[in-house]
């Protein structure tokens, strides 16, 4: 059975599943409309798009293979718990009286449950008697490799000591893989982690022989592979609903921070066009998640056009550039506020990798092997190499940066992300790193 048609089944089911909670719901409460009027089906169509969503942010929808049933189920009844608390916290919040009519909502609990009975009778069934697909993956190799490759189907061999960066196109368009296999006895190292840190950048899983752990195991997280005998490199421990979460949370705090910040942000403003001509605001394109470039917004701190005879250049100490009220805003990171603007549309968060230019990062991906690591999750206004270290002024600067980089991917929660942020405060104040 292939991966589409596994999918399918299980959201039709769970749209099934749901659509009949909420009408068996619906006519219990009594309220007094047809389940045909507009105002039900808007009703249901929303819960129906909530759940789904929940669902989809807490991997529940992973193939049979990568998934334990009765963890599945486990966490599926944890959603279903959750999202109830959700719903009945927004129906009080905004009164909304359909939510809140006798009966609707403990049938609503109740009937939900039957999902969990629904998946353990469907993904058991798949799990027991229908054969998964094996998983299509190409290959880098070299000495002696592992000829029993699991569930992998390998569509196409490469040569580590003939590494040229990429794959060809064709190969990833035309045969749906599922990620890229590296096996080999360890020699080839700068390769082996150029590769990785490649693909880690795209949608493909990266798999690597337990003989090569020595070479990762200081950047990377790995797993086991059921029915394999090779690892899942893993880039960060956040799990689709923690990063769910930390995508909620940005857009919380992003939404106040701009209200209660708004006049101070409206002085520096008047306060940058009275002290030198030119824009208020300095757009930087830079690369972000996967390597996808975007716009930074700063508080322009330098003169204008900084950069037109130098090109792009880290900032020095004392440097001329820089406009009087720069050396006001900057040992304060005020300049870096309009970026919660970034974070609210989705191309930052508060806590993350500081996102680099495009040149430099293209500079970089050549002398630091493992440099695309950093873009395998969202780049942060802050992080945990700012409040270690100091503004980059060379490439030994980004190598340390790099290491304390990797630390925090590897290492990812709400509680680091949280530390982090409380030590950026006690950072700014000391007035530390800033140049």
């Amino acid at each position: 059975m292939s991966r589409k048609v596994e999918l399918s089944i299980t959201l039709a089911g769970d749209a099934l599943g749901l659509t009949l909670a909420f009408v068996v719901s619906w006519r219990a409460s009594g309220i007094d409309h047809s389940l045909l009027s507009p105002h039900t089906i808007v009703a249901g169509s929303l819960l129906l798009v909530y759940w789904l969503f929940l669902f989809q942010s807490s991997n529940l929808y992973l193939t049979r293979p990568k998934i334990q049933l009765m963890n599945e189920i486990f966490r599926m009844l944890q959603v279903i718990v959750i999202g109830l608390i959700i719903i009945i916290a927004a129906a009080v919040i905004v009164n909304i009286d359909f939510i809140k009519a006798r009966g609707f909502i403990p049938a609503y609990a109740i009937v939900l449950t039957s999902l969990l009975a629904w998946r353990f009778l469907w993904r058991g069934l798949v799990g027991e008697y229908i054969k998964p697909r094996r998983g299509k993956v190409v290959i880098f190799h070299n000495g002696d490799v592992t000829h029993e490759h699991g569930y992998f189907n390998v569509v196409e061999r490469f040569s580590l000591s003939k590494y040229h960066q990429s794959i060809p196109k064709h190969l990833l368009n035309d045969n749906d893989l599922d990620g890229i296999l590296i096996d080999g006895n360890g020699v080839h190292h700068e390769e082996i982690l150029r590769i990785i840190s490649t693909y880690a950048e795209t949608k493909y899983e990266i798999y690597v022989s337990p003989k090569l752990y020595p070479i990762i195991y200081h950047y990377s997280l790995v797993e086991k592979v059921d029915n394999s005998p090779f690892l899942k490199v893993i880039f960060h421990p956040l799990s689709s609903w923690d990063r769910f979460l930390k995508r909620v949370m940005d857009i919380a705090i992003s939404i106040v921070s701009l209200v209660i910040l708004s006049p101070i942000l409206t002085l520096i403003g008047i306060f940058i066009k009275i002290d030198t001509p030119g824009p208020v605001f300095h757009t930087q394109e830079r690369v972000g998640l996967r390597g996808k470039k975007f716009t930074l917004i700063k508080f322009r701190s330098m003169i204008s056009d900084a950069e037109k005879h130098t090109g792009p250049v880290w900032a020095e100490k004392n440097d001329k550039r820089i406009t009087r009220i720069g050396r006001v805003i900057r040992p304060f990171r005020l300049d870096e506020l309009p970026q919660i603007v970034n974070v609210l549309r989705g191309e930052m968060s508060f806590v993350g990798p500081r996102p680099e230019r495009p040149a430099f990062v293209d500079n970089l991906r050549k002398s630091i092997p493992f440099y695309g690591l950093r873009l395998t999750v969202h780049p942060g206004i802050t992080g945990w190499a700012q409040v270690k270290h100091t503004y980059d002024q060379s490439v030994d600067d980004v190598k340390k940066k790099l290491e304390f980089d990797l630390e925090y991917i590897n290492n990812m929660s709400i509680r680091l992300d949280l530390k982090i942020f409380l030590k950026t405060v006690l950072t700014v104040l000391k007035k530390e790193g800033a140049h």
